[in-house]
């Protein structure tokens, strides 16, 4: 079971989906425990009730369903674990600022200014900078002579919105600005080949298969040359990372490590290093998806008993959160049903709400619903 808006913030009905046929079954109005568990005692046949953290329907399936085996959906887990740990880093955000700072500030005396991206990766002067500096040039003297924006177009055999954007455009450096900051697809990774670059290994094959492995679709020869520019000098120590959000540092927390690109390892790593409690909280995130991953409900106790043990108080609070519905949390990570099915039948119920131009009157939205199963 799982709720949708009729209208956003006002009036909410229930959706009950039977996950065995795969097909909703009844729609509810309202969200309340009474009007759920007046249709549960209606249909003692039901087992399993699988919904989300809702207090309401915990208690209606309590109160009316006792037979039934309560599970609590694993995304919503996951999703209040999300909501915990982006909590936790907003708290500490002074240290990740402090220690992004702190490694910025030694490689910012000896770095050597980053190239202006006028050059190719052969050190010869790009084509596309040195045509739009001519086009650029050409436009403004047609300009300063009297033709109009239609005039040079026809002249130069530009489009009419690349004339009008020369013209608009005083200081051609401003055009040059996307060129020459374009990004490659070798842009990603050259923290990482330059960290084992640092490391001793100037093999550039060996390099590209690690790069290679961790995603990158480029060619050897880019690898190759951008090695042979770390051998030759050229190259200098790629700049540091943005100071990443929260909501970054959450994404790269939340992501499987094997999924995380080596900017992404390396922005992680930063923010484990940034503090101690931080560090802790990655590693009780990476235990909870192996319970999760791995079915292993019973042994949530045992995890909760070490965020207990730490100084990290969202992830406290979500862990009380789970002792007091410790009975749905261990059937849902260990067993394979899901409230997947529901929230797909939800977005179809907002199709069909849509399709009516957002007229949600229950009673024909509820036949709508159960017609086309």
């Amino acid at each position: 079971m799982d709720e949708f808006a009729l209208l956003k913030g006002h009036n909410y009905a229930t959706l009950l989906v039977d996950l065995e046929a795969r097909r909703p079954v009844d729609v509810l109005p309202g969200r309340e425990a009474e009007t759920v568990a007046r249709w549960l005692e209606d249909h003692p046949e039901v087992e399993i009730v699988c919904r989300d953290r809702a207090s309401a329907y915990a208690e209606a399936a309590r109160a009316a369903a006792p037979q039934a085996v309560q599970i609590a959906d694993v995304w919503h887990l996951w999703n209040n674990l999300a909501k915990a740990v982006e909590r936790t880093l907003t708290s500490h955000y002074a240290c990740i600022r402090a220690g992004h700072e702190a490694a910025r500030q030694p490689d910012e005396e000896t770095m050597a200014p980053p190239p202006d991206g006028t050059f190719d990766v052969n050190g010869r002067p790009r084509r596309i900078v040195g045509r739009i500096r001519e086009r650029h040039r050409r436009v403004h003297e047609l300009l300063a002579q009297g033709r109009s924006l239609r005039g040079i177009s026809r002249d130069l055999d530009l489009d009419y919105y690349a004339v009008r954007r020369y013209a608009r455009t005083a200081n051609v450096d401003e055009l040059l600005v996307k060129v020459t900051q374009r990004r490659t697809l070798l842009d990603d990774y050259k923290p990482y080949l330059y960290e084992r670059f640092a490391q001793g290994c100037r093999n550039a094959s060996q390099l590209f298969r690690e790069v290679r492995d961790q995603g990158f679709r480029g060619d050897r020869t880019v690898v190759n040359r951008y090695v042979r520019q770390l051998k030759q000098g050229v190259e200098t120590v790629p700049p540091a990372p943005a100071l990443p959000k929260p909501r970054r540092a959450l994404r790269w927390v939340m992501t499987h490590p094997d999924r995380l690109r080596p900017h992404e390892v390396l922005g992680l790593k930063a923010v484990r290093a940034s503090c101690p409690e931080l560090d802790t909280a990655v590693e009780h995130v990476r235990n909870f998806a192996i319970l999760m991953h791995e079915r292993r409900g019973q042994d949530i106790f045992d995890w909760i008993e070490q965020v207990h043990d730490g100084d990290l108080p969202s992830l406290q609070q979500f862990a009380r959160g789970l002792l007091h519905d410790q009975d749905a949390v261990v059937a849902g990570l260990s067993s394979t049903w899901s409230s997947g099915q529901v929230e797909g039948q939800v977005t179809r119920v907002k199709l069909i709400k849509r399709a009516g131009y957002g007229r949600a009157k229950l009673d024909l939205l509820r036949t709508r619903i159960l017609l086309r199963t």
